[in-house]
C-alpha cells in the first residue's frame, strides 16, 4: 500500500483530533459561577466548598454588596449578596 501525501495528512488531522477529544475529557472539573445578579450568584463546584467563597466575593463586589452563604446541595451553592453593615 502506498501512502499518498493527502492520505498522511487525513491521518495527521484525524490523529490530531483524537487527541483533543482525549485531552477535552481529561480537564479537571472548576468551580464557575453559573447564574447571578445583584441579589445573589449560585456557582457549581467541585472539591471543597469552601473555595467558592473568592468567586461570591468578586461577584457580589460588583454590586458593592458581600456574600453571605444560603445553601449547598449537590454540586452547587448558593450565595446571597447582601448590603454591608454600617455602608462599609
Amino acid at each position: 500500500m502506498v501512502w499518498r501525501p493527502a492520505g498522511l495528512v487525513a491521518l495527521g488531522l484525524m490523529a490530531l483530533a483524537i487527541g483533543s477529544l482525549l485531552n477535552a475529557c481529561t480537564t479537571p472539573p472548576q468551580d464557575v459561577a453559573i447564574q447571578g445578579g445583584p441579589d445573589g450568584v449560585i456557582i457549581r463546584f467541585a472539591g471543597d466548598v469552601a473555595d467558592t467563597l473568592s468567586i461570591a466575593k468578586q461577584h457580589c463586589a460588583r454590586y458593592e454588596r458581600v456574600p453571605v452563604l444560603h445553601e449547598t446541595k449537590d454540586e452547587r451553592v448558593v450565595y446571597f449578596c447582601i448590603k454591608p453593615p454600617n455602608g462599609s
